[in-house]
């Protein structure tokens, strides 16, 4: 089964009448789950009205690049008396149909989510396109005073008719929060497909891991957004670059324009310089609505590839906006996600108890660890289960656990362990040693990197070529295998398991090399790797790539990255030619040079 029964009972939305001094914004919740309640005054009007228009934009969203619908043109070809013919009519009607039809109404994403306790109210939604999750905290007696409430967790019916009563509140009146659940709606049943409660866990899990904190006044994302809206990229790369220095006020860099924004927000506190690209920055015009109440804006990069986190302090309230960090969601996202998954945890005792002290009260990993006196790795291993069942929800900007169920059941974890059939068959095939071997790993320069390797089936005695091209920005622009799957339908149908098997060995590997690299015992087993650095004085910029192949190295440096100049220097061991490229390393790092390889 690929997707999960959702059952929704709503009331009917009743719109503010006008009618009366104060508006009441009656919320829908739904009645087929435990009883939530709450009845409030609003405080802060705007923030509440606009906070949840946001959330509205989000739920929206939807960035993935649609069908086209050709039915106009059929219907032209035919009053032209051209080859369409009414066979050719019908079959395209009857396939939209089919697709955006049949499918839409099978398939949905989960409702947003309202959670209700002494501490505010919580509002989580999940984009469309699985690439946008949001989470909207309103801060009990700041954003508004309750006068009664019960806890717990509900889904909410973001019908239009709630956003189009959302857009005539007004500031200058008072307004009542109600929302209340109710058995006596009309009962709705809807598929969730795994794959999306799936990307749901992955984001909080994400969010657990360790990240650079980068403190931005709210006018420098302004600027980001600004400067997007009065150009368009026409070529890659297009990512928002942050360049890390410690003691320096980060910069924004826009691709591929190499546009410098210096941010007017705190020194970066890190210990070691970086560069840092993220992908997908369009979607940052989600929180343009946000903006002017925004004291302080915080974001949170996981790293090349992972979701990067930004968060709005809005005094009264905060919203947390999490951006999957993959362009390419067959790829990337697939890899990505296989580095966030936990260990398991097969206590489930311990299980019970931290999600019974936690619904409680929120607490931090380490308060967790020390109430009920269990080491600190167990606990996260139990709290990364958790996550990916749903159970509870991490707040990354306080570091706290809450208990929030997703849904009114208990999520299998078995069912969201794996993407698809074809995910799973790639992790059964690194599961068994040796069977997925990288045999080059070739730098192109500006055109990315290619990887070769070789995949073999044991349990189906078979033996496959397999190669791709990564661009610069982490997208797969050519791929090839020996399979049938490929060689019937290539990638009109995804990447083939062999393709997806290779793709989580490199990136697994990648990462081994990056924690090696900073032991002398891991420096000793590199013999080939390509280190970028970059140096910024003014508005130019000095690129170093430093080459290592075995015995010998290439050093390629210059402002134009189309013409560099290099050097070859060759040595009579490899173990010499090692020693003088981290020297080098070392060398370029004391000059002020900043390692951007990984951006």
């Amino acid at each position: 089964m690929a997707s999960a029964e959702v059952i929704y009972r709503y009331r009917e939305f009743t719109p503010p009448s006008g009618e009366t001094d104060d508006d009441l914004l009656d919320l829908p919740l739904d009645g087929a789950r435990p009883e939530v309640h709450l009845k409030a005054a609003v405080l802060r009007t705007d923030i509440v009205r606009d906070g949840l228009l946001a959330l509205g934009d989000i739920l929206s969203s939807d960035l993935r690049r649609q069908a086209s619908d050709r039915a106009d043109y059929l219907a032209y070809l035919l009053r032209k008396g051209k080859r369409a013919t009414q066979a050719v009519w019908e079959a395209q009607k009857t396939f939209l149909a089919a697709k955006y039809g049949e499918a839409t109404q099978q398939e949905t994403p989960l409702d947003p989510l309202f959670s209700v306790d002494a501490n505010g109210i919580d509002i989580e939604v999940f984009s469309r396109d699985e690439s946008t999750y949001a989470r909207l905290h309103l801060k009990a007696g700041s954003a508004y005073q309750a006068a009664s409430f019960t806890a717990g967790t509900s889904h909410l019916s973001f019908t239009p008719s709630l956003l189009q009563a959302l857009t005539g509140i007004r500031t200058h009146r008072s307004v009542t929060l109600h929302g209340h659940s109710s058995t006596a709606g009309t009962a709705k049943t809807v598929r969730v497909p795994y794959r999306w409660l799936r990307a749901f866990g992955q984001v909080q899990a994400a969010s657990t891991l360790p990240a650079e904190r980068v403190h931005l006044a709210p006018v420098d994302l302004y600027n980001v957004l600004l400067s997007l809206r009065l150009r368009k990229a026409k070529t890659a790369p297009r990512a928002l670059r942050y360049e890390l220095v410690p003691g320096q006020t980060p910069r924004l860099v826009l691709e591929p324009w190499e546009q410098v924004l210096s941010a007017s927000g705190s020194p970066y506190q890190g210990q070691v310089p970086q560069v840092v690209r993220t992908w997908g920055r369009q979607r940052l015009n989600l929180l343009g609505r946000l903006l002017p109440y925004a004291k302080a804006v915080d974001v949170y990069l996981l790293g090349a590839g992972l979701p990067a986190f930004y968060v709005l302090d809005m005094e009264s309230a905060s919203l947390t906006l999490a951006l999957s960090g993959w362009t390419d969601s067959g790829w990337a996202g697939i890899a990505t996600f296989d580095l966030l998954a936990s260990g398991g945890s097969e206590d489930e005792v311990l299980a019970k108890r931290v999600v019974n002290q936690l619904t409680e009260a929120p607490l931090t990993l380490d308060a967790l660890s020390e109430t009920l006196r269990q080491p600190r790795q167990t606990i996260r291993q139990v709290l990364l289960q958790e996550l990916l069942k749903g159970t509870l929800v991490h707040d990354i900007a306080s570091g706290l656990f809450q208990h929030r169920p997703l849904l009114a059941q208990p999520l299998e974890l078995d069912r969201l362990r794996y993407r698809d059939a074809r995910e799973e068959q790639a992790h059964r095939l690194l599961a068994t040693e040796d069977q997925v071997q990288l045999t080059r790993i070739h730098d192109l320069g500006l055109d990315g990197t290619a990887i070769d390797g070789e995949v073999q089936d044991r349990q189906a005695h078979r033996h496959y070529q397999t190669s791709f091209t990564l661009d610069r920005e982490g997208r797969t622009i050519k791929a090839s295998c020996t399979c049938h799957e490929f060689r019937r339908a290539c990638l009109k149908q995804g990447p083939c398991p062999h393709m997806i098997a290779l793709r989580l060995r490199y990136a697994r590997e990648q990462a081994a090399l990056e924690q090696a690299r900073e032991t002398a015992e891991g420096r000793r087993l590199i013999r080939a790797e390509t280190r970028t650095l970059t140096r910024r004085q003014g508005e130019t910029v000095l690129s170093y790539r430093v080459s290592l192949d075995e015995r010998q190295i290439l050093l390629r440096w210059g402002h134009d990255p189309q013409t560099l100049r290099q050097q070859r220097l060759l040595f009579n061991r490899a173990e010499e030619a090692r020693d003088a490229y981290f020297a080098r390393l070392d060398r370029l790092a004391e000059q002020g040079f900043i390692d951007a390889s990984t951006a």
